[in-house]
């Protein structure tokens, strides 16, 4: 069985970060190296750009959370590791489905509202556990 530690943020943090990488090689050769076959695949590609921004982001912030918990020697309950690594890695994937078909995610609709505010969940409450128990931690 695998143990759930803080330390899963810093995994995360490491694919979170190498996805980011492997967008911005996309985008690159999409836009500057005009590959056609992947424009084909991305023809958004202003949303795999989002999506790189996006993962970068949750890199960073999942690396502060894993250093500020460490040196305010805070533990995080396991069922928040786990929901804050979903969140991490699943938010800015919306923007992948988009820059694959833009018309994923429709938010036109009552259900495809809920799907996309749904999608925040995770991070929402990861994020917002973490920040709370590293200002109880400092007040």
């Amino acid at each position: 069985m695998i143990e759930i530690t803080s330390q899963w943020l810093l995994i995360t943090a490491a694919i979170a970060l190498l996805i980011s990488l492997f967008e911005a090689w996309l985008a690159t050769l999409i836009i500057y190296g005009k590959v056609g076959f992947l424009k084909k695949i991305f023809p958004a590609t202003h949303n795999l750009i989002r999506s790189h921004v996006d993962y970068t982001m949750m890199t960073a912030l999942v690396g502060f959370i894993y250093l500020a918990l460490d040196h305010l020697q805070i533990e995080l309950p396991k069922a928040i590791i786990v929901i804050l690594c979903i969140g991490v890695l699943y938010n800015p994937f919306g923007f992948v489905l988009k820059a694959i078909n833009p018309k994923a995610g429709n938010s036109d609709t009552v259900m495809g509202r809920i799907i996309v505010c749904a999608g925040f969940l995770p991070a929402t409450i990861g994020f917002g556990y973490s920040m709370i128990a590293i200002l109880n931690a400092l007040i």
